[in-house]
């Protein structure tokens, strides 16, 4: 049983570990760590000393919102978040937020992300700009400006607990019962932050949760072998 549930425990670990590693070039993607705590008053004893057997099990996955390195990419639609923020973006259900800001333009002048969602203004409506007109400067205050004159405003918002905002997935997040709070950062135009994965350090981790797994399965598997025995001289 002990060895089966570190088995567990330790599944769940390389999971969010790989998937970590698998979103080292996600356009602002923030890293998980398994939450593990230990079990009190299991019952679990073994027959010989040490007598008493610790569980540990996982509670939750804690988001590393740390702030990912910036790169200029010099497209125009590029926009990086510097400082806490996510940019706001349509869901189906009402708004979504991420930190993506590749943006890019529909046929229509829509400002969408990169899955077609539109992004939407200060104002909660969808941007909406000239497809053939000049090319737009944005501000650092998310201000859009065609020709000079203003045409839209980013939504970027912030939170007051960034950290338990929940993953919905396609790099998105949902802001469940917090209520966005006024932006402080800065945005900035030709940029995209990127993942804050440490590669090295999942890579590492990975490496020691496979051997910690293997172990546990030869404990797992001496311990069959030892009932299998004890059956087979019982039944003689």
């Amino acid at each position: 049983m002990l060895g089966l549930q570190t088995q567990r425990v330790l599944q769940r670990r390389m999971d969010v570990a790989a998937n970590n590693l698998a979103n080292v070039a996600t356009t602002g993607f923030k890293a998980d760590a398994l939450v593990t705590e230990e079990m009190d008053n299991s019952g679990a004893h073994a027959d010989a000393d040490p007598r008493s057997i610790r569980f540990v099990r996982d509670v939750t996955l804690m988001r590393d919102m740390r702030q990912g390195a910036i790169a200029m990419t010099g497209n125009t639609l590029d926009v990086a978040i510097e400082g806490e923020g996510f940019f706001t973006v349509e869901g189906p259900d009402g708004p979504l937020y991420t930190r993506d800001g590749a943006f890019s333009l529909t046929s229509d002048g829509r400002l969408v992300t990169s899955d077609g969602r539109s992004v939407l203004s200060s104002g909660g409506a969808p941007i909406v700009l000239d497809p053939q007109g000049e090319s737009p400067v944005i501000g650092r205050d998310g201000a859009i400006r065609v020709a000079g004159v203003e045409a839209g405003r980013i939504g970027v918002a912030a939170f007051a607990a960034p950290g338990a905002l929940l993953k919905v997935g396609d790099n998105l997040w949902d802001a469940q019962d917090q209520a966005p709070e006024p932006f402080e950062g800065v945005v900035l135009q030709g940029a995209l932050e990127g993942s804050n994965v440490r590669p090295v350090v999942e890579l590492t981790r990975l490496i020691e949760i496979s051997r910690a797994y293997q172990s546990a399965a030869k404990i797992v598997s001496g311990a069959d072998e030892l009932r299998q025995r004890a059956i087979e001289r019982l039944g003689r």
